[in-house]
């Protein structure tokens, strides 16, 4: 699944991941997924909240808010986001 990342401006300590195809999450089943794969998640239920750090918020709409001003950072904790709640295909060498 392909992503676009988004500051949302110059000052903000965070990240917004946006997906390319829309697409709906199952919060119910994506905390359930997220948990077997070790992250712990307060369920709102119109969103997710992953502690941690970065401390990461997940919702219905596929968007992610990363609370980070490093990009990498950003990046790879929403990858593994991705990845644990099946929006995204094991990474292949390049």
């Amino acid at each position: 699944m392909t992503y676009y990342l988004l500051k949302p401006c110059r000052t903000a300590t965070a990240f917004i991941s946006s997906l390319k195809q829309a697409r709906r999450v199952d919060l119910g089943a994506a905390a359930e997924r997220l948990r077997q794969n070790g992250w712990a998640v307060t369920d709102v239920k119109v969103m997710l909240i992953l502690e941690g750090e970065p401390e990461l918020t997940v919702y219905e709409s596929g968007k992610i808010l990363v609370k980070t001003d490093d990009e990498p950072t950003a990046r790879a904790a929403i990858d593994r986001v991705y990845q644990a709640i099946g929006l995204s295909a094991p990474l292949a060498a390049a």
